[in-house]
């Protein structure tokens, strides 16, 4: 059954869910791109900071954000520095088992990569809610649909399975994170997005041509 979901992967010690045929939910994504819900908790964005960011420019994949993100988790607070670095496509067949599969017709599977770095603050620290932060546009500069199933995904890459979203984050440690998304097939995945919170403009990465 299709229905919308809150994203659990950083809270709960459990493997990145990608899997075949076994699509449990999807969540429509917010305006910009944007995921998660509209509120501002683990961000450190002010009202005041919309007006000066209302001219964020558009960073290239693989260009580390300008400025830390202050995430915080179980009373901690860590400063990361984060990179759009590149969208993996999947396979439209990936979508087309269970008994949902009517829904993604003219849908395929894109697999967002984020690197993530903490760079400052405390440590060791339990991982804030960061994969719901993810974003992805398509030409049109529509939003991609977040995914979430249980097992492995057909078409999933190797280093998009596994991923370990309990294990405390060390200073200076440095990880990447993949989240897959429904996209309409024959469009281009454009950006990678991160929201930074309910008054920032996200952060979007473009990809190349």
């Amino acid at each position: 059954m299709l229905s919308q979901f809150a994203d659990l992967t950083a809270a709960a010690p459990r493997r990145a869910a990608l899997t075949a045929g076994a699509v449990v939910a999807a969540l429509a994504l917010t305006a910009c791109g944007s995921s998660g819900d509209s509120s501002d908790k683990g961000h450190s964005g002010k009202p005041g900071d919309a007006k000066a960011d209302a001219g964020a420019k558009e960073l290239a994949a693989g260009q580390p954000s300008p400025e830390e993100q202050e995430l915080e988790s179980d009373k901690k607070k860590g400063n990361f520095v984060v990179t759009g670095q590149k969208v993996v496509m999947g396979k439209p067949e990936s979508l087309q088992g269970g008994s949902d599969a009517a829904k993604f017709a003219g849908k395929t599977v894109a697999f967002a990569y984020l690197k993530a770095k903490l760079a400052d603050g405390d440590s060791p620290m339990k991982p804030p809610m960061m994969t719901t932060d993810i974003g992805t546009l398509v030409e049109g500069n529509g939003p991609g649909t977040p995914l979430l199933t249980i097992g492995t995904l057909p078409g999933t890459p190797d280093d998009c399975q596994g991923q370990d979203y309990s294990k405390p984050w060390q200073k200076g440690e440095e990880r990447t994170i993949c989240r897959p998304f429904v996209v309409p097939q024959g469009k281009k995945v454009t950006h990678i997005t991160y929201r930074r919170g309910f008054y920032k403009e996200p952060l979007k990465w473009v990809l190349p041509k």
